[in-house]
């Protein structure tokens, strides 16, 4: 079992200085853009990587460091960890190597997450990995270069007794479930035998694999891809996906998904990952809306333009009663939400009911009125409003 407690990183990136505690099993990291949040992913990640390290020195200071407290096997271990490069193309290393020992248990994606067509001439073997690959995808990420294979091989072997075990045909099962976890119109139908392509049933009739969106292929790299590089690390004696009790980084969780699905693969990964500690950054306020208090880490500026906690998050009910205007404006740090041209019309108006000028509020009146939804309650009170004026007149 592996588990990081808590973290404190001093000049790395734009973090100056920033103590995290983290949950056992979920930590969404948000944000506005810029903050640090891929920095807080990587220096966690790289914690358990050899001496090369992506992340860089704050700028203006001669060094950074990060200190990470983890727990394997529940006893407790600490490292710490300095940086003094800055320079794009200078190398990067830390003076200390990492927990690489346990770089097995560590399943990172990055923002490299599409699926292009791949002809599958052949079906080859699993890659033979080792400690020091393991330790090298802390920095680069898990590709989705092998998802493919990886499906039809188990896919193939299952269909002959005995060939694979209780826990490979688990984690190929649940594989196949995971295409309909967004739509529930969208299933596993086959392994074409004539190109081994992966052949989806839809609404539509049957498609390739491929042909999905690039939000739902972002979705299957990290869902499928979290199964395959569980069996990866484990083959002699397998595991079972759900059993996996080491840690998970996804950088942008929300990529590419669709406002109804950024909610949907935070629940899938509770459900596939019941006993993993996850990390996560986004810039979705639908996770944000669904996620316990305690699973957000929102950070925000100081009045020292310093990363911080921002203290706004009530640790009771998280933002589970907020809109999504409220959390793009006071999670992720949107100045306004709304556009110039609705926000001169409502100041125009209001200066016109001001002067009592009925003809101005009129026509900046019926601009809003088309502008807004239609169900909006605001247009009985400017309602109310205008006609206030026109019974003075």
């Amino acid at each position: 079992m592996l588990k990081i407690n808590n973290v404190k990183i001093i000049g790395i990136g734009p973090i100056k200085n920033l103590e995290l505690s983290f949950d056992n099993q979920f930590n969404i990291i948000c944000g506005q853009n810029g903050i640090g949040k891929t920095t807080i992913l990587d220096c966690l990640a790289q914690s358990f990587g050899i001496n090369n390290t992506s992340v860089k020195r704050t700028a203006g200071l001669e060094k950074g460091n990060w200190d990470i407290n983890v727990s394997i096997n529940d006893v407790n271990q600490s490292k710490s960890f300095e940086v003094t490069s800055f320079h794009p193309n200078e190398h990067t290393y830390k003076n200390t190597q990492g927990f690489y020992n346990n770089s097995n248990d560590i399943i990172v994606f990055k923002t490299h997450r599409d699926i292009p067509y791949r002809q599958l001439d052949s079906i080859s073997k699993d890659p033979q990995k080792n400690y020091n690959s393991f330790a090298s995808e802390t920095i680069t990420g898990s590709l989705p270069n092998d998802l493919k294979n990886w499906f039809v091989n188990r896919h193939l072997w299952s269909a002959h007794k005995g060939h694979l075990d209780d826990n490979q045909i688990k984690n190929i099962t649940l594989a196949k479930e995971c295409f309909n976890i967004l739509n529930p119109q969208i299933s596993f139908s086959k392994v074409s035998p004539n190109s081994n392509d992966i052949i989806l049933d839809t609404q539509n009739g049957e498609i390739y694999f491929e042909y999905l969106s690039s939000g739902y292929k972002s979705c299957m790299a990290v869902l499928i891809g979290l199964i395959k590089e569980v069996e990866f690390r484990y083959n002699n004696p397998s595991k079972f996906t759900k059993d996996f009790d080491g840690i998970v980084f996804i950088d942008e969780i929300d990529l590419h998904l669709h406002p109804e699905w950024q909610a949907k693969i935070y629940e899938a990964l509770k459900i596939i990952l019941p006993n993993a500690q996850v990390f996560t950054s986004t810039h979705s306020p639908h996770i944000i809306q669904v996620a316990n208090p305690k699973e957000i880490i929102p950070l925000t500026l100081d009045d020292n333009n310093e990363v911080k906690i921002n203290p706004i998050i009530n640790q009771e009910y998280g933002c589970q009663g907020w809109t999504v205007e409220e959390i793009l404006a006071d999670v992720m740090g949107m100045t306004e939400t709304r556009t110039s041209t609705y926000l001169d019309a409502v100041l125009n108006f209001n200066i016109a009911i001001d002067n009592e000028d009925f003809e101005s509020a009129t026509t900046q009146f019926t601009i809003l009125d088309t502008m807004l939804h239609p169900e909006n309650s605001l247009k009985k009170i400017l309602k109310i409003q205008l006609t206030g004026i026109s019974t003075n007149d």
